[in-house]
């Protein structure tokens, strides 16, 4: 089927539009089309084990299902749920940010952890 007319934000000229979602090989997402309509697609976090905890490898696989998602034409609807009895546990934090969790100028877990910069600036005033 031919892209829409439009081009999205997401739109990269390499899309290759599948004959079926279900057949897609991410890693940490799963597509699929709902067995009675199909133009309605199911987009599953999957990552059973972390409780769907996001990743910046699964942010990067919806980016690229969406963009297939915005110029198909036979996509009318998206529904994504999670697998298993939790949607999303939030960001992973063993996976870390920016430079990584390990290293000199990685960030610590801590530092984004609710009521971390609070303290710090707490006890930084009781020392000036």
């Amino acid at each position: 089927m031919p892209p829409r007319g439009h081009q999205s934000p997401r739109h990269k000229p390499d899309i290759t539009l599948p004959s079926s979602y279900n057949d897609l090989k991410f890693t940490q997402i799963q597509t699929r089309h709902h067995e009675k309509e199909p133009s309605v697609i199911i987009l599953t976090l999957y990552r059973p084990k972390n409780y769907n905890a996001f990743t910046d490898t699964m942010r990067e696989e919806i980016e690229t299902a969406y963009a297939m998602f915005d110029i198909d034409e036979r996509v009318k609807c998206i529904v994504v749920t999670g697998n298993g009895r939790i949607f999303c546990a939030g960001a992973d934090l063993d996976a870390g940010f920016g430079k990584g969790t390990f290293g000199e100028d990685a960030e610590r877990v801590q530092d984004h952890r609710d009521g971390y910069v609070m303290r710090q600036c707490i006890w930084t005033i009781k020392l000036t």
